[in-house]
């Protein structure tokens, strides 16, 4: 089934703190134009996990956020990677280049960012409320990275040589997700987590630190669980499933 972009109302700001700050701040008058898509030409401030800053050059990337309802039990433990293969599979695609999902929310292609995801769930008695904010690196050239990122963070256009349409692909990412979330709601997981297993393979086996409530571990990254976590087999131990953490290659 083909899901328009206007499954999503949309938002655009030509420049805000952040666009997942901006529902937050007014949560209580956009709820009712759920589901939300914010974009922005440009962000002060924008964050990615543990609020790391999100380089949000003016249209130089996609920024934006979703926001919308799931009913309770509907897949919420998966959001995280829905969005991942969602933005994988838009981006190979659009670009017909391969990425690969990096466990729970990075999106890399040829070793560098590419992408990145940040969820948060507010729940409620009968249905949660989700913020999915997606940054995506579409016309940086390295020099427009700060220093200290250039060397891990990348772009499409360094990927492919050539310039993309940011609209365009706000397009294109605003169906992409919508699709996936049907998926999600209509009990069809099992097919986001074999597309994740999939975008994720090239990882397996890899000697991984896993950096957990302050704890640094060493160990082998063994795949994705059932229900989407990271399996970790550390050396001497079972191997056991995390939902939170951060890994990095040795």
């Amino acid at each position: 089934m083909t899901i328009s972009p206007d499954y999503f109302n949309k938002i655009h700001l030509a420049v805000c703190e952040s666009t997942s700050d901006y529902i937050r701040q007014n949560l209580s008058r956009l709820e009712a134009d759920f589901p939300l898509m914010v974009t922005a030409t440009t962000q002060l401030s924008g964050h990615g996990r543990d609020s790391r800053s999100w380089f949000s050059a003016p249209d130089l990337g996609i920024y934006a956020t979703f926001a919308f309802h799931l009913a309770a039990g509907a897949g919420l433990p998966l959001l995280a990677i829905t969005a991942g293969v969602a933005v994988a599979e838009m981006l190979s695609i659009w670009t017909k280049r391969e990425f690969l999902l990096k466990w729970p929310n990075d999106v890399l292609a040829d070793g560098k960012k590419i992408a990145g995801i940040i969820c948060e769930n507010m729940v409620r008695a009968e249905k949660t409320t989700c913020l999915v904010g997606i940054g995506i690196n579409v016309n940086q050239q390295a020099g427009d990275f700060p220093i200290d990122l250039q060397e891990r963070a990348g772009s499409l256009k360094i990927l492919t040589g050539v310039a993309w349409p940011v609209a365009a692909g706000s397009g294109r990412l605003a169906a992409a997700l919508a699709a996936r979330l049907k998926n999600l709601e209509n009990g069809k997981s099992a097919g986001i987590l074999r597309q994740a297993r999939r975008l994720s393979r090239s990882y397996l086996r890899r000697q991984i630190s896993f950096h957990y409530q302050g704890q640094i571990l060493q160990g082998e990254f063994c795949g994705l669980a059932a229900d989407g976590g990271l399996l970790l087999k550390v050396a001497g131990q079972k191997t056991k499933v995390f939902y939170s953490g951060e890994w990095f290659d040795r």
